[in-house]
């Protein structure tokens, strides 16, 4: 880059937003007088400046040495907790990485004059922890408006991990910049997370820059700038997988070195490397083939079945039924499948192993899949990564059609995952071939469908019937309720009544037929308001949604539901005797942009005694781009006003 464009660019960025100095860490008077944070009112505490700067060290061990330096303002006691600090220094076999040249200063307004209080060495505490220490300490002074400023330099062996660098973080940042010195003997991956843009990218070849001893060749270097403006906060909202996903930062992975005599070592590895340490691995691998174990495991009869898709779901639910997952993942430690089939319990890759195993006795064409859970993150296809991994399934073809299943959970249908585990896709391992890429997306909608008769009096009581249908993962989560509540905790727990509403008996079926909806039936009572005999009728005994869940003004990831869904509601409604219908509501038909969704609600009058209404709502898409947030917030507004708004009036005849 040209060297004028790129003071240009930071002389633009160093006279931005209120007229922070965000060139060092000197406090200006405009820092310290400031009260609140332009580009987020409800921000209480904000980084003014932040800068880090990586690079090897020459001579000796070849040390990664990182110098951080930041500037963060205080702006009420809500922002209290980010004066204290904590930095995690790892420790291992390689040795420990360590700090030096810490300083803190606090600094305040006293009269007009600004002042500075230094943190004392004896306030830094190191917390010790079995594979890293926490160095810790508190700002001295802390009130609203002081400015914090502190700086220190890391020492780490570790190479491999070379430093990460997060822009986005709990609080807003008005600049941001990392720069890098990586010799051209090492190579990393080097990638950009989360959406936000960089407002400098800068890199460069700096010859003869580094030299590993002081008679070595002097290498040339890779010289990196990085920078962001103007940063919000990461706020976490619903519909999110793992916040690590997206939140903005910069990530580097190792893939080799170049040694001084040509040779160049390893770090990341090929899929071929890995399906050979994973057809090999004690813990997958090898218990993949342990077929014998489970040979006597299934009933006689169920044995001798021929080979179908019912034989196939009568042994996935044998598995669901005899065998209990512990709640653990751990899918590489130490399992063994004696264990699980002893104690009828075990981990992930456990169950879902033993259920492999069984279909491959009997068998059937079957493979284990290697996933990642939501809130463990994505995985990473461009090079495979172990730690990013935490969860088996299987795929199972039979009768010419592919099944992914998971054993883990009693209530899931056959065909279906754990929710946990709906995390766009997964490695299928094949060690006879060769693994690929899966999705692992539900094909039909999961949905809530209700269904109202009701008769409403001339007292403006109403009295019914109200049928409630469950699908997919709808059904998945009312049945995993069920477990937890009592009948009388039913109705309002789980059936989200509108507060007009109420129930005095509930009837419950299907709950064991997994296979079928879950439906449920209640005996229902309401009570609408009424006004020199006017009847005003609310005729949304039940919610769908009880308040808008996107509430950030503008959302900077995607709007993950892991499922497509819809909902559906059917009311019959026989009105009383000398009453006629005065207004029903308007009827409204919405879209979302693509076809991503429809809102669609009509209330029409059959005859002189039955009125009809129907609302359905659909969401066609399991994840939706951060670019469709607005339509999405504005499209829960419309299902509130749907469900609160859709009066009927009825006046009496006279």
């Amino acid at each position: 880059m040209n060297k004028f464009l790129l003071l240009f660019l930071f002389t633009g960025i160093s006279c931005f937003a209120q007229n922070f100095n965000t060139s060092d860490l000197n406090v200006t008077y405009e820092e310290l007088e400031a009260t609140s944070y332009s580009l987020d009112s409800t921000a209480n505490a904000f980084y003014i400046y932040e800068k880090g700067f990586s690079r090897f060290q020459d001579h000796g061990e070849v040390n990664l040495l990182t110098d951080y330096a930041a500037k963060i303002k205080i702006l009420n006691p809500e922002g209290y907790e980010h004066a204290s600090v904590e930095i995690r220094l790892y420790k291992g076999e390689a040795g420990k990485e360590k700090i030096s040249k810490l300083e803190a200063m606090t600094f305040y307004l006293d009269n007009g004059i600004k002042k500075g209080i230094p943190l004392e060495a004896s306030k830094i505490y190191t917390e010790e922890n079995e594979n890293y220490d926490i160095v810790k300490f508190t700002f001295p002074n802390i009130s609203p408006g002081v400015v914090l400023t502190y700086s220190y330099q890391k020492e780490s062996p570790y190479t491999f991990n070379f430093e990460p660098w997060w822009f986005q973080g709990e609080i807003p940042k008005v600049f941001s910049t990392y720069s890098t010195t990586i010799p051209g003997n090492f190579r990393y991956n080097i990638t950009k997370i989360g959406e936000l843009e960089l407002d400098v990218h800068n890199s460069d070849i700096k010859k003869k820059c580094f030299q590993v001893t002081a008679t070595s060749t002097l290498a040339d270097c890779v010289v990196s700038e990085y920078a962001m403006k103007n940063i919000p906060a990461f706020i976490e909202e619903p519909y999110l997988t793992s916040r690590y996903n997206y939140i903005s930062r910069i990530e580097y992975e190792l893939i080799d070195i170049t040694r001084l005599d040509g040779v160049v070592k390893k770090f990341t590895q090929e899929w071929e490397d890995v399906d050979s340490q994973l057809k090999n691995h004690k813990s997958l691998g090898k218990q993949l083939r342990r077929s014998s174990l489970v040979k006597d495991l299934l009933p006689l009869q169920l044995q001798q079945q021929p080979n179908s898709l019912e034989k196939a779901k009568d042994i996935y639910r044998f598995v669901q039924m005899n065998y209990n997952w512990n709640g653990e993942y751990k899918i590489f430690q130490d399992l063994d499948l004696k264990d699980v089939i002893k104690d009828n319990s075990g981990n992930v890759a456990g169950i879902n192993i033993l259920l492999h195993n069984i279909y491959e006795e009997e068998g059937f064409k079957v493979l284990p899949i290697l996933g990642s859970t939501r809130s463990n993150g994505t995985i990473s296809k461009l090079h495979p990564v172990l730690s990013e991994y935490n969860y088996v399934m299987l795929q199972l073809e039979v009768e010419g059609k592919k099944y992914v299943l998971d054993a883990t959970e009693k209530n899931l249908g056959f065909g279906d995952v754990a929710f946990r585990s709906l995390n766009q896709y997964a490695r299928l391992l094949n060690f006879d071939k060769e693994s690929s890429w899966i999705d692992i997306a539900p094909e039909k909608f999961s949905e809530i469908k209700i269904l109202d008769s009701l008769k409403l009096n001339a007292d403006g009581t109403t009295h019914g019937t109200s049928r409630h249908f469950y699908s997919g993962y709808h059904a998945l989560s009312a049945r995993n309720s069920l477990e937890e509540l009592s009948e009388e905790e039913i109705f309002n727990k789980l059936a989200n009544p509108s507060s007009f509403a109420v129930s005095n008996e509930v009837t419950i079926r299907n709950k064991e037929n997994i296979e079928e909806n879950l439906e449920i039936i209640y005996q229902l009572q309401n009570q609408s308001q009424m006004i020199n005999n006017v009847i005003y009728f609310n005729p949304f005994s039940f919610k769908f949604f009880s308040k808008n869940p996107l509430q950030l003004q503008k959302r900077n990831y995607p709007i993950d539901f892991g499922y497509k869904d819809a909902y559906s509601y059917y009311i019959n409604i026989e009105i009383p005797e000398n009453y006629k219908v005065e207004e029903l509501p308007e009827p409204k038909a919405l879209r979302l942009p693509e076809d991503g969704g429809t809102i669609q609600f009509t209330a029409i009058q059959k005859d002189d005694k039955n009125i009809m209404i129907h609302c359905r709502i659909s969401f066609t898409k399991a994840q939706y781009s951060s670019g469709y947030y607005p339509y999405l917030k504005k499209y829960f507004d419309n299902i509130l006003q749907v469900q609160s708004k859709s009066l009927i009036v009825l006046k009496e005849n006279t």
